[in-house]
């Protein structure tokens, strides 16, 4: 077993040299049985197979052992090509490689579960624009409307025997035919929509997530034959009898039996924690968005609030998204003409991975010891983070410079924003929209410029301090020109 010095002295060298003793080492030393990444591949079409490899390397690296990997809307379906036609410029459209990488995932240690939304989201919506009869009904008594990220389309009526046949027989394929490899099954109950047809809206609009039940139940009962040690994990709208709102959504949940096989799914957005649902569990999981739009801070608290209340698990979002928007996301017109950058972070090229980026980097070092020990006060993680990523002879200098670029790249980001630090474009709208108060000005400016100081300061080293110089030269280098003008650089 690797003592802590040991495990520096590897980790500091790089992911791809680490013994594959890693995970084993710390498996024990962890207070999480479930640990690892929601990742949401239909989303990433520039990742092919070796970007993956590499993000299941990090994952061995953060003591990782469950990858949550949508794949619904990316995989090539015979059955149903109205699923990915929307997605045909994805790697995995265009050359299969998933399989190899949850066979990869496994040489890691590293279970992977594939994910989807009955009756809606990525893949699953397109199926109403060759069959429109199925759109589900709104609050309002109308058609739902599209709805999306990348993928936008209507959702079904779960209520009706065609599109429980469809949802069926495409999960299926994706489970049995094309990844008869992965591991289980990650059902996320719809966060968005629910049907209000007459079907679905009775038991005081229970009745939607009691029509969705039934595929669930019928769906884990083909994976159980097949696999009984699968995962699946389920949202608690089934089970949990309780009032369900969010995003400006009412509905009532419904309350089907219970079998501890599932693994439950809280969120702090749209499933709240449920304590007597958590007693007949035999798993349970914490979701936050941590990483991708907190700090280090913020992992701390994820990694607290998942173990006060007894769950098993803490799986973050760790999900970066590369596709071309075909509309307005976000609400910010400019999204419609521009590629997504994963993570906003530019400086990597097209084709490479970003989880080993710096502000990435330390997000996940953040995980790897708050989910091994939520009370490891702030600075004792600063010291670890300073020495694992510069060395023996980091200063707090160092890890200042280092936090304050994470920071910077997750400031006000969106699902399909990135940081206004790293794109001049957000800035423009906030101007033209009458969204940028003098004060915000005025802080947007001085990240630029402490970038600026920081690129300066490292410039010409090599490591770990090259890449911060290398990474605050690029945000810096955004700010040039009229996008100067923006916040008032240069004079």
């Amino acid at each position: 077993m690797l003592n802590r010095r040991e495990f520096l002295a590897v980790a500091t060298a790089g992911t791809a040299i680490l013994p594959a003793t890693l995970n084993a080492s710390f498996e024990t030393d962890t207070v999480f049985r479930e640990r690892g990444y929601y990742t949401l591949g239909n989303r990433y079409p520039t990742a092919g197979l070796e970007v993956w490899k590499n993000i299941i390397d990090c994952m061995r690296a953060d003591n990782c052992n469950l990858l949550i990997h949508w794949i619904a809307g990316a995989f090539k379906s015979k059955k149903y090509p109205d699923t990915w036609a929307y997605n045909a410029d994805h790697e995995n459209i265009k050359s299969d490689f998933t399989k190899e990488m949850i066979d990869y995932a496994h040489k890691q240690g590293i279970r992977v579960v594939l994910g989807f939304t009955p009756y809606g989201y990525d893949g699953v919506n397109q199926h109403t624009n060759i069959h429109p009869e199925l759109i589900a009904t709104g609050q309002n008594g109308q058609p739902v409307g599209d709805f999306g990220i990348h993928c936008w389309g209507k959702s079904l009526c779960p209520a009706k025997p065609a599109s429980q046949e469809f949802l069926l027989e495409y999960i299926r394929e994706m489970a049995f035919d094309f990844y008869p490899n992965a591991d289980g099954l990650f059902i996320e109950s719809s966060d968005y929509s629910t049907c209000c047809c007459e079907v679905c809206s009775q038991n005081n609009g229970a009745g939607h997530f009691e029509q969705e039940f039934q595929f669930v139940k019928t769906i884990s009962d083909a994976i159980w034959t097949k696999n009984p040690k699968a995962t699946i994990i389920v949202y608690p709208h089934y089970f949990s009898g309780t009032s369900v709102e969010y995003f400006g959504v009412k509905a009532k949940a419904a309350s089907m039996p219970f079998d501890n096989r599932w693994t439950l799914f809280f969120t702090p957005h749209s499933t709240a924690i449920n304590a007597e649902l958590i007693k007949k569990a035999t798993s349970g999981i914490w979701w936050d968005p941590a990483l991708i739009f907190g700090t280090p801070e913020s992992v701390k608290q994820g990694a607290l609030t998942a173990r006060q209340h007894g769950l098993s698990g803490y799986v973050p979002s760790l999900e970066a998204y590369s596709y071309m928007p075909t509309r307005t996301e976000g609400g910010e017109p400019w999204t419609a003409t521009k590629r997504q950058v994963p993570f906003g972070i530019g400086w990597v090229p097209d084709t490479a991975s970003s989880y080993d980026s710096l502000p990435i980097r330390t997000v996940r070092i953040a995980y790897r010891e708050f989910s091994r020990n939520p009370d490891l006060s702030i600075p004792e993680f600063k010291t670890l983070l300073g020495r694992e990523v510069f060395g023996e002879n980091a200063t707090p200098q160092h890890v200042n410079d280092l936090l304050l670029l994470q920071q910077y790249v997750n400031h006000q980001r969106d699902w399909a924003l990135p940081s206004p630090v790293v794109e001049p474009l957000r800035v423009k709208w906030f101007v033209e929209s009458g969204q940028l108060p003098p004060e915000r000005r005025i802080d947007l400016r001085q990240a630029v410029e402490n970038m600026l100081v920081i690129a300066k300061r490292y410039a010409g080293k090599v490591g770990a301090e090259g890449e911060l110089a290398t990474a605050a030269q690029w945000i810096g280098d955004q700010w040039i020109g009229e996008n100067a003008k923006l916040l008032g650089l240069g004079g």
